[in-house]
């Protein structure tokens, strides 16, 4: 529902001499507001507040996850782009012995998402290496979700650290 503003009326003393003077005798009629309606009215034009703006959280169609949150809403601070190749994963200590082979689906600037054979516990801490040569990622990144997709296969998301 839009609403139109009237234009504010700059009520000065500079202003109210240019003006015509009223004739003598001639009292306002309730066509024309007086100065001190004018102005009265202009400020409370001005005094509203400006309608709110619908926002896609508010979307009807959105269906509400368990948390309550509507469901198919992107929360990530950065897109996601879709990226289907290889990566290791090691103990960010740095121990080769214990490289962890994954297939990384999707990467943004704030994390990667990756599908593993086995379990990653939330909160650790793990290096990720992604790519060759001049297009090599090397970074550390901290587990948030692992979740069981099939036997053996976990769907995992990690936040660069």
């Amino acid at each position: 529902m839009a609403t139109t503003r009237k234009k504010p009326a700059t009520a000065t003393k500079a202003a109210a001499a240019t003006k015509p003077a009223k004739k003598a005798g001639a009292l306002p009629s309730d066509d024309q507001p007086s100065a001190g309606a004018a102005s009265a009215s202009a400020a409370t034009a001005l005094a509203e507040p400006p309608a709110p703006r619908a926002t896609t959280a508010a979307r009807a169609d959105a269906k509400p996850d368990a948390k309550g949150a509507p469901s198919g809403i992107e929360r990530r601070r950065s897109p996601r782009e879709k990226l289907v190749a290889p990566a290791v994963l090691q103990p960010s200590s740095g121990d080769a012995s214990v490289d962890r082979g994954v297939q990384v689906q999707d990467l943004s600037l704030g994390g990667v998402g990756f599908v593993a054979t086995e379990k990653f516990d939330p909160g650790e801490i793990y290096r990720i290496t992604l790519g060759k040569g001049p297009l090599l990622l090397n970074a550390r990144v901290k587990i948030v979700s692992c979740n069981k997709t099939a036997h053996r296969m976990y769907r995992c998301g990690a936040e660069f650290c």
